[in-house]
Protein backbone atom coordinates (compact mmCIF):
# COMPACT_ATOMS: atom_id res chain seq x y z
CA UNK A 1 0.00 0.00 0.00
CA UNK A 2 1.76 3.53 -0.88
CA UNK A 3 2.03 6.24 1.10
CA UNK A 4 2.08 9.67 0.31
CA UNK A 5 4.98 11.69 2.23
CA UNK A 6 4.56 15.53 1.47
CA UNK A 7 7.19 17.85 2.37
CA UNK A 8 7.50 21.93 2.93
CA UNK A 9 9.34 24.69 4.27
CA UNK A 10 8.68 27.98 4.27
CA UNK A 11 11.20 28.95 1.73
CA UNK A 12 8.79 27.33 -0.74
CA UNK A 13 9.99 23.55 -0.94
CA UNK A 14 7.28 21.45 -1.99
CA UNK A 15 7.35 17.75 -3.15
CA UNK A 16 5.51 13.89 -2.43
CA UNK A 17 7.52 11.45 -1.97
CA UNK A 18 6.87 7.81 -1.53
CA UNK A 19 8.70 6.51 0.95
CA UNK A 20 9.45 7.44 4.74
CA UNK A 21 13.13 6.61 4.34
CA UNK A 22 13.04 9.32 1.62
CA UNK A 23 11.22 11.65 3.86
CA UNK A 24 13.78 11.30 6.61
CA UNK A 25 16.98 12.25 4.11
CA UNK A 26 14.93 15.50 2.84
CA UNK A 27 13.50 16.92 6.71
CA UNK A 28 16.89 17.55 7.29
CA UNK A 29 17.57 19.95 4.85
CA UNK A 30 14.65 21.88 5.13
CA UNK A 31 14.26 25.11 6.72
CA UNK A 32 11.40 25.18 9.45
CA UNK A 33 9.86 21.95 7.67
CA UNK A 34 6.40 21.03 7.67
CA UNK A 35 5.30 17.14 6.69
CA UNK A 36 2.50 14.98 6.66
CA UNK A 37 1.48 11.62 5.19
CA UNK A 38 -1.45 10.35 3.36
CA UNK A 39 -2.95 7.88 1.77
CA UNK A 40 -3.77 9.45 -1.64
CA UNK A 41 -1.41 11.47 -4.02
CA UNK A 42 -4.62 14.17 -3.86
CA UNK A 43 -4.50 14.63 -0.13
CA UNK A 44 -0.93 15.12 -0.52
CA UNK A 45 -1.14 17.77 -3.24
CA UNK A 46 -3.63 19.25 -1.35
CA UNK A 47 -1.86 19.60 2.36
CA UNK A 48 1.03 21.41 -0.14
CA UNK A 49 -1.44 23.86 -1.07
CA UNK A 50 -2.73 24.75 2.53
CA UNK A 51 -6.01 23.12 1.84
CA UNK A 52 -7.64 19.94 3.53
CA UNK A 53 -9.50 17.41 0.99
CA UNK A 54 -12.24 15.92 2.47
CA UNK A 55 -13.29 12.74 0.23
CA UNK A 56 -14.34 10.43 2.93
CA UNK A 57 -18.31 10.41 1.99
CA UNK A 58 -16.78 8.09 -1.30
CA UNK A 59 -15.25 5.48 0.96
CA UNK A 60 -17.43 2.20 1.30
CA UNK A 61 -16.53 1.44 5.10
CA UNK A 62 -15.37 4.19 7.06
CA UNK A 63 -15.23 3.61 11.08
CA UNK A 64 -14.20 6.19 13.76
CA UNK A 65 -12.50 5.26 17.28
CA UNK A 66 -11.83 6.54 20.40
CA UNK A 67 -10.57 5.95 23.77
CA UNK A 68 -11.19 6.75 27.20
CA UNK A 69 -10.05 6.67 31.12
CA UNK A 70 -11.34 6.75 34.27
CA UNK A 71 -8.55 7.89 36.49
CA UNK A 72 -11.05 7.06 39.73
CA UNK A 73 -10.76 3.34 38.99
CA UNK A 74 -7.80 2.71 36.70
CA UNK A 75 -10.59 1.47 33.80
CA UNK A 76 -10.28 2.33 30.08
CA UNK A 77 -12.67 1.95 27.60
CA UNK A 78 -13.13 2.69 23.52
CA UNK A 79 -16.30 3.55 21.35
CA UNK A 80 -16.17 2.75 17.66
CA UNK A 81 -18.69 3.61 14.70
CA UNK A 82 -18.25 1.70 11.55
CA UNK A 83 -20.22 3.57 8.86
CA UNK A 84 -21.32 1.71 5.35
CA UNK A 85 -24.28 2.15 3.05
CA UNK A 86 -25.77 4.68 5.01
CA UNK A 87 -25.84 2.50 8.43
CA UNK A 88 -23.93 2.87 11.42
CA UNK A 89 -22.91 0.14 13.89
CA UNK A 90 -22.31 0.88 17.48
CA UNK A 91 -19.78 -0.61 19.70
CA UNK A 92 -17.99 -0.37 23.04
CA UNK A 93 -16.48 -1.66 25.76
CA UNK A 94 -14.46 -1.07 28.79
CA UNK A 95 -11.41 -3.21 30.47
CA UNK A 96 -11.35 -3.30 34.38
CA UNK A 97 -7.80 -1.97 35.49
CA UNK A 98 -4.95 -4.10 34.41
CA UNK A 99 -1.62 -4.08 33.19
CA UNK A 100 -2.88 -1.47 30.45
CA UNK A 101 -4.31 0.95 32.92
CA UNK A 102 -0.80 2.85 33.56
CA UNK A 103 -1.29 3.87 29.25
CA UNK A 104 -4.53 5.68 30.16
CA UNK A 105 -6.84 6.46 27.75
CA UNK A 106 -4.36 5.40 24.72
CA UNK A 107 -4.85 1.73 26.33
CA UNK A 108 -8.47 1.86 24.94
CA UNK A 109 -7.26 3.65 21.60
CA UNK A 110 -5.13 0.81 20.66
CA UNK A 111 -8.04 -1.76 22.14
CA UNK A 112 -10.82 0.28 19.67
CA UNK A 113 -8.39 0.26 16.44
CA UNK A 114 -7.43 -2.71 17.16
CA UNK A 115 -11.29 -4.41 17.78
CA UNK A 116 -12.80 -2.72 14.53
CA UNK A 117 -10.36 -3.64 11.96
CA UNK A 118 -10.37 -7.13 13.19
CA UNK A 119 -14.13 -6.92 12.88
CA UNK A 120 -13.71 -5.78 9.50
CA UNK A 121 -11.70 -8.77 8.80
CA UNK A 122 -13.97 -11.13 10.37
CA UNK A 123 -16.86 -9.46 7.94
CA UNK A 124 -15.01 -10.14 4.79
CA UNK A 125 -14.40 -5.93 4.38
CA UNK A 126 -10.81 -5.70 2.01
CA UNK A 127 -10.62 -1.74 2.86
CA UNK A 128 -11.33 0.30 5.73
CA UNK A 129 -10.65 4.12 6.61
CA UNK A 130 -9.97 4.45 9.85
CA UNK A 131 -10.62 8.03 11.53
CA UNK A 132 -8.77 8.70 14.82
CA UNK A 133 -7.50 11.28 17.12
CA UNK A 134 -4.53 9.13 18.40
CA UNK A 135 -1.76 9.50 15.92
CA UNK A 136 -0.14 6.52 17.54
CA UNK A 137 -3.25 4.22 16.12
CA UNK A 138 -1.82 4.89 12.58
CA UNK A 139 2.24 5.06 13.79
CA UNK A 140 2.34 1.56 15.36
CA UNK A 141 0.43 -0.32 12.88
CA UNK A 142 2.72 0.72 9.84
CA UNK A 143 5.28 0.07 11.89
CA UNK A 144 6.85 3.84 12.10
CA UNK A 145 7.00 4.31 15.21
CA UNK A 146 9.19 1.48 17.92
CA UNK A 147 6.52 -0.34 20.31
CA UNK A 148 7.62 -0.05 23.29
CA UNK A 149 4.90 -1.07 25.99
CA UNK A 150 3.24 -4.75 25.83
CA UNK A 151 -0.37 -3.58 24.05
CA UNK A 152 1.70 -1.43 21.64
CA UNK A 153 3.83 -4.09 20.37
CA UNK A 154 0.86 -6.75 20.49
CA UNK A 155 -0.87 -4.51 18.30
CA UNK A 156 1.90 -3.96 15.83
CA UNK A 157 1.67 -7.70 16.00
CA UNK A 158 -1.67 -8.24 14.98
CA UNK A 159 -0.72 -5.07 12.20
CA UNK A 160 1.82 -7.45 10.48
CA UNK A 161 -1.12 -10.06 9.98
CA UNK A 162 -3.86 -8.05 9.60
CA UNK A 163 -2.29 -6.29 6.64
CA UNK A 164 -2.29 -9.65 4.08
CA UNK A 165 -6.40 -9.55 5.06
CA UNK A 166 -7.32 -5.77 4.49
CA UNK A 167 -6.26 -2.42 3.98
CA UNK A 168 -6.49 0.33 6.38
CA UNK A 169 -6.50 3.84 5.46
CA UNK A 170 -6.04 6.12 8.39
CA UNK A 171 -7.14 9.29 8.75
CA UNK A 172 -5.95 12.01 11.80
CA UNK A 173 -8.93 13.88 13.24
CA UNK A 174 -8.33 16.62 15.81
CA UNK A 175 -10.02 15.88 18.86
CA UNK A 176 -13.05 18.16 20.18
CA UNK A 177 -13.45 20.46 17.17
CA UNK A 178 -17.26 19.24 16.59
CA UNK A 179 -15.99 16.13 14.01
CA UNK A 180 -19.88 14.45 14.29
CA UNK A 181 -18.28 10.92 14.70
CA UNK A 182 -15.44 11.90 16.22
CA UNK A 183 -17.90 13.10 19.09
CA UNK A 184 -19.81 10.13 18.44
CA UNK A 185 -17.20 7.64 19.61
CA UNK A 186 -15.51 10.04 22.55
CA UNK A 187 -19.18 9.94 23.97
CA UNK A 188 -19.75 5.97 23.30
CA UNK A 189 -16.02 5.47 25.13
CA UNK A 190 -17.38 7.70 27.87
CA UNK A 191 -20.60 5.66 28.23
CA UNK A 192 -18.70 2.50 28.41
CA UNK A 193 -16.80 3.69 31.83
CA UNK A 194 -20.28 5.48 32.89
CA UNK A 195 -18.67 8.66 33.16
CA UNK A 196 -20.52 10.45 30.90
Amino acid sequence: MTKYYALKDKDGYNNIVTSWDQAKEIIPTLNSPKYKSFQTKEEAEAFLRGEELTIKDNFPYMAYTDGSFDINTGRYSFGCVLISNGNEYVFKKCYERDEYSPLRNVAGEIKGAGFIINYAINHNIKELHLYYDYIGIEKWYMGEWKAKSDIAIKYQAFASEAKSKIHVYFHKVKSHTNDHYNEIVDKLAKEALGIL
